[in-house]
């Protein structure tokens, strides 16, 4: 069972919960102007084929639960890696989100 993990990584987990929910929250409306096929994942395009937007955000959903368990467990057992995997994390976020941006919202 994960150990609860040091207060001084607050911020960071908040970071990364914040680009990722971004990355979420703006896949909705750009995949409702562009349409499923500029989603460049096929597993989120199945999804969301199969059971809208609902299905393709229940898996969002599961991976920022899964990456943010993961940074718990990297903070406690190897904490000299925990800002560059929150630093990869967050950067996955903000890349999802600005190509959701670019390429559904402002087209």
């Amino acid at each position: 069972m994960l150990r609860l993990v040091p207060n001084r990584y607050a911020a960071v987990f908040v970071i990364v919960a914040t680009a990722q929910l971004l990355d979420l929250a703006t896949f909705i409306p750009a995949v409702a102007r562009a349409g499923i096929g500029a989603e460049s994942n096929p597993l989120a395009r199945a999804l969301y084929l199969s059971a809208g937007a609902w299905g393709a955000s229940g898996l969002k959903a599961a991976a920022i639960a899964i990456m943010l368990l993961t940074l718990a467990r990297v903070v406690q057992r190897f904490p000299t890696y925990a800002l560059p995997s929150a630093a990869l994390v967050t950067g996955i976020g903000l890349f999802g989100a600005a190509s959701n941006v670019l390429f559904g919202l402002l087209r």
